[in-house]
Parts: structure tokens; C-alpha cells; sequence
């Protein structure tokens, strides 16, 4: 089933807001968006971690959240208080975000929009493959100081 046009925006704008409310009720620092856009499957945004969910039921797809290491550490410091925070302590930070994020959105669109448990990774996996029939929405974010890339694909 092919997401329309309008309940694709309408997905990426809830996406959107849930990660500006994550950060500013979280962390009390506002993300600024800078402007979004589409992009082709080939060539993906990522950043040292990310953090994927992938969404089933009646739209189909995937959302993350790539951001540098530093971003992620600074998330820990605020939340946790470590301030030498391990590979496993980042890819966990990289995961939180991106399941609360979702889970918010999941929140909104009711029981028929599904949502996996997060799978987190360092760097570029060499078998992360998008699909073609996905439609990409990319949302370039700052949060102190650092960018963040958020990644919706939807069907």
C-alpha cells in the first residue's frame, strides 16, 4: 500500500515535532531544523551512531537517527552523568532517542502503526539496503552545537 502524499507529510511532521519535543522537554535545549528535503535511497545520511526503527502495519518504512559521538556524549552527560562514556553506552543513547521518538509517533497514529525495537550501529553497515519504493525525508537538525540527521522512509 503506497503512503499518499499528504499522510507521508503529515507522518514526517509528527516524526518532526517528536524529536523537538524529545529535546527540549528532555534535555531543555531547543533543536533548530534546518530545512528538510527528499533524497534518493542510494548514498544515506549517517552520521558515527544511529539509532533505527523500522515501522510496519499500515505505512511501512523506517526512521532514524544518526548523530557523531559527541552529540551523544553530551545526551549521556546530561541524562546519566558519565562523562567517558563507552561504544555500548553510546549505541544504547543512539537507541533511546530513536525509540522514544518513535514511540511518541507511534502514540499518535494508534495500534496500526508498528514499530520494532531499535537496532543501533556504528558507521556504515555494508548490508543496510533501502529499498526503492521508499520515499526518504531527511531533517537535518542542531542541538547544541551538533548536527543530527533524522531519516524517515516510508512506502
Amino acid at each position: 500500500m503506497k503512503t499518499s502524499k499528504a499522510e507521508f507529510d503529515a507522518t514526517c511532521n509528527l516524526f518532526i515535532n517528536s524529536v523537538n519535543n524529545y529535546f527540549r522537554h528532555l534535555t531543555e535545549i531547543d533543536s533548530e531544523l534546518n530545512v528538510p528535503y527528499l533524497k534518493q535511497s542510494e548514498g544515506l545520511m549517517l552520521k558515527d551512531y544511529t539509532g533505527m526503527i523500522g515501522i510496519s502495519g499500515n505505512r511501512k518504512g523506517f526512521v532514524y537517527i544518526s548523530a557523531n559521538r559527541d552529540m551523544y556524549e553530551d545526551l549521556i552527560k546530561i541524562f546519566i552523568g558519565i562523562d567517558d562514556p563507552s561504544d555500548e553506552d553510546i549505541l544504547d543513547m543512539a537507541g533511546e532517542i530513536s525509540n522514544v521518538v518513535a514511540g511518541n509517533v507511534r502514540a499518535n497514529l494508534g495500534a496500526n502503526f508498528m514499530i520494532s525495537v531499535p537496532v543501533v550501529f556504528k558507521g556504515m553497515p555494508s548490508q543496510l539496503k533501502i529499498p526503492d519504493d521508499v520515499s526518504i525525508y531527511v531533517v537535518p537538525i542542531m542541538w547544541n552545537n551538533h548536527e543530527a540527521f533524522v531519516v524517515i522512509g516510508l512506502q
